[in-house]
């Protein structure tokens, strides 16, 4: 029987035998070491277990990963894998380059054995560089600093830590102002010098790129460089006249001049200059230092003043002679307030001219001008009758119409820039071959005086034609040939309906004249020159009314001396005055010769008035008495049978009157009542001859009968023996005259 030591001591041995047994299933592992590259995917392979036990057995172990990067592992059976994801990537430049954990193994819950596990993480280029932004920033630099000289530097890294170089993208704008010498330092060198007033700001593209590396993985930087401005510059007068342009671009500048035209009157004026004001300006635009202005030389005894802030000049007196001094030359200098030593010099030129009273004008405001196609570079323009188009303004001031320093210039649209040229005799010259069949430009001329600055302008209006169509001769085309015709046509006919009116009006005027008494009374005294000689005074002479006549008397005193002869309208009296053969006389006779009778004489028509009776005996006319051989007794007998034969005369034309309105009215009567009186006329001419040869008789045998009276006689008839009388004859005519009208 064994005693209970034994019993002991057995069970010992025996679980000790047991728990060897079990725990060479945690043998054998020892400490991993694996590699793996970053960015690589989920359950990427890392390393496998070398311990005896399997954990997917029946007498199973139990493995745990524990450590600081234990959450990057996983066990899959015997095998560690990575445990990445799409939103946790393996990157070497976050983790760092070694993950550490520690694998454990449980057997019945009890730790059998820990292993070490160490991963490397393998380095990719997966990384591009990056400036650091303080290097980058905007830079502010004097435009005084010198070339060759580091103005500033770049810093770029990269988390692969790879070798970077640095490169100036020469297709920047102002990549010519720097350079880099040291390409891995980052360092910026000026190139060339900077100028302020040339360019205020400059732009620079920058690369830093990888040179270790099969990728060559870049980033590039925009640097703005400020320039900032010095005082530099010296003053430059305005406006700019540009005589070069340097490899930089610069321009250089020099002083215009300045010109102004005056008269020998002008004085106390302010001078206007071309091409414009005197005016400088500081070249450092930016610091704008004030100027002064004086003049150097030409000031002539203070002839002229400058104000030496506006640099205005003025002509304090008149110029005495312009042919001594046709040219007045200043010198005037703007220099810095702050800094005297900085100056400029610019010239004034005063012409003293004779005084301008005429602009100059052209002597149409459009020009019609016209080209024919050609391949020829150049073309004068031509007009109308395939004449040479010449612009030229009239200047008044020449006698000849034409200034010398007349300036023509063209003023072209943005199609015709460089098609026209216009010559100094105004001659518009064309580019042919530039030009294509219908075109149609219009240009604008531009004429000025050089002198006086005044300026005229036209049109012109070119047209071009095909090689086949000739240049048209006048401003009227064959399209336009009806419309001219109508035209013309138009004109005749208001030119006739014209002269039309004008004969009805004269025929009408006419009429009226014949009905109304006081003009027919008119003809009567001479007014019309058919009648009776122009040169026969309208007022009688009073000898020639001092005489005795039945058929017509006249109170010269009592109608005023105005020998105005109207009587009752519409009431007239026929008198036939003839003209008498030539007197048949010796030349011993007192009268003859001296009684001369104008051979235009016509019988005139005259209108029976009541006159006074009282004749006086003597009247004073040329200065000269009256006969006073004529008592007062005669007077007053020849009176009365005057009154007589009056009244028989009236009651004869009222007869008629009431005949001749009963035979074709009022309205036909008035209207042929100058046919009448003409009518008239010609059937009291037929006893003319007989009344001459009974007159001239008369005066023979009465030798001392006055000569007035006998001149008159000739004129002024009264009925003799033999005849009949005056208004028996005009009542037989009328009567015909009705007779015929019936």
């Amino acid at each position: 029987m064994l005693n209970p030591w034994g019993l002991f001591l057995c069970q010992l041995a025996i679980n000790t035998s047991y728990h060897v047994i079990k725990a060479s299933l945690c043998l054998g592992g020892s400490d991993i070491f694996a590699t793996v590259s970053e960015n690589r995917p989920v359950g990427e392979f890392i390393a496998n277990l070398s311990i005896a036990g399997d954990p997917t057995g029946v007498n199973s172990i139990r493995l745990c990963l524990t450590g600081e990067n234990a959450n990057w592992f996983y066990l899959e059976g015997r095998t560690i894998r990575l445990n990445s994801s799409i939103l946790r990537v393996l990157d070497r430049e976050r983790q760092g380059s070694v993950l550490m954990a520690a694998l454990t193994c449980y057997e019945d819950d009890i730790i059998q054995s820990e292993y070490r596990v160490m991963v490397e993480i393998l380095n990719e280029n997966d990384n591009k560089p990056r400036f650091l932004e303080k290097t980058i920033q905007p830079r502010y630099i004097s435009e005084l600093t010198a070339v060759n000289s580091v103005v500033f530097t770049v810093k770029a890294i990269d988390a692969d830590g790879d070798t970077i170089t640095y490169i100036i993208d020469r297709a920047s704008p102002d990549a010519s102002y720097f350079r880099i010498d040291l390409p891995n330092s980052g360092k910026v060198i000026l190139d060339k010098p900077l100028d302020y007033e040339t360019k205020t700001k400059l732009q620079l593209v920058i690369y830093a790129v990888e040179t270790n590396t099969k990728e060559w993985y870049n980033t590039s930087a925009s640097l703005t460089v400020n320039v900032e401005d010095r005082d530099d510059h010296y003053p430059q007068f305005l406006p700019c006249t540009p005589i070069s342009q340097d490899h930089n671009h610069t321009v250089v500048c020099t002083n215009p001049i300045y010109v102004v035209n005056i008269t020998e009157k002008d004085q106390d004026i302010l001078l206007n200059f071309s091409p414009g004001p005197i005016h400088a300006e500081d070249g450092d635009r930016s610091l704008d230092t004030p100027l002064l202005y004086s003049i150097l030389s030409g000031a002539d005894k203070n002839r002229f003043q400058i104000d030496n802030q506006t640099a205005e000049i003025t002509l304090t007196r008149r110029v005495e002679n312009r042919h001594l001094t046709p040219i007045l030359r200043l010198r005037i200098m703007a220099s810095q307030l702050n800094d005297p030593k900085k100056y400029s010099v610019a010239t004034a030129l005063v012409r003293v001219l004779a005084e301008n009273q005429f602009p100059p004008l052209f002597n149409r405001t459009t020009y019609k001008g016209f080209i024919i196609e050609s391949s020829s570079p150049a073309t004068l323009v031509s007009t109308y009758g395939n004449e040479v188009l010449l612009i030229q303004a009239i200047d008044q001031d020449f006698v000849d119409g034409v200034n010398p320093k007349m300036h023509y210039s063209l003023q072209p649209t943005l199609a015709t820039t460089g098609l026209y040229h216009i010559t100094e005799e105004g001659v518009i010259i064309a580019k042919t071959d530039r030009l294509r069949p219908f075109d149609r430009h219009i240009l604008e001329v531009v004429a000025m005086d050089e002198e006086s600055g005044e300026v005229a302008k036209a049109s012109v209006d070119i047209e071009l034609l095909q090689r086949s169509q000739p240049i048209p001769w006048t401003p009227f085309r064959d399209m336009d040939v009806r419309i001219a015709g109508g035209i013309m046509g138009g004109m005749l006919l208001l030119l006739v309906t014209t002269l039309f009116l004008l004969i009805r009006w004269a025929k009408r005027r006419r009429r009226r004249q014949r009905q109304n008494p006081a003009g027919r009374g008119a003809v009567t005294l001479g007014k019309h020159l058919k009648v009776v000689n122009s040169g026969r005074p309208m007022i009688p002479l009073a000898e020639e009314v001092s005489y005795q006549n039945e058929g017509f008397s006249i109170d010269y005193e009592a109608s005023g001396g105005s020998g105005s002869l109207l009587g009752r309208h519409g009431v007239y009296t026929r008198k036939q005055s003839l003209i008498p053969p030539p007197p048949r006389c010796h030349s011993s006779h007192p009268d003859c010769g001296s009684s001369t009778v104008t051979g235009d004489m016509l019988p005139i028509l005259v209108m029976p008035e009541p006159l006074v009776k009282d004749l006086t005996p003597s009247l004073v006319s040329n200065g000269r008495k009256g006969d006073s051989t004529i008592s007062t007794g005669a007077v007053t007998k020849d009176e009365k049978e005057r009154n007589k034969q009056r009244d028989m005369e009236k009651e004869e034309e009222m007869e008629w009157e009431k005949q001749w309105e009963r035979a074709v009215g009022t309205k036909e009567k008035r209207n042929s009542e100058g046919e009448r009186t003409d009518k008239s006329r010609d059937v009291l001419g037929a006893s003319s001859d007989t009344a001459d040869v009974s007159e001239a008789s008369e005066d023979q045998t009465n030798p001392e009968k006055p000569q007035s009276h006998r001149m008159k006689t000739h004129q002024i008839r009264e009925p003799k023996d033999g005849h009949k009388s005056t208004s028996e004859e005009s009542s037989e005519a009328e009567k015909s005259i009705l007779d015929n009208a019936l």
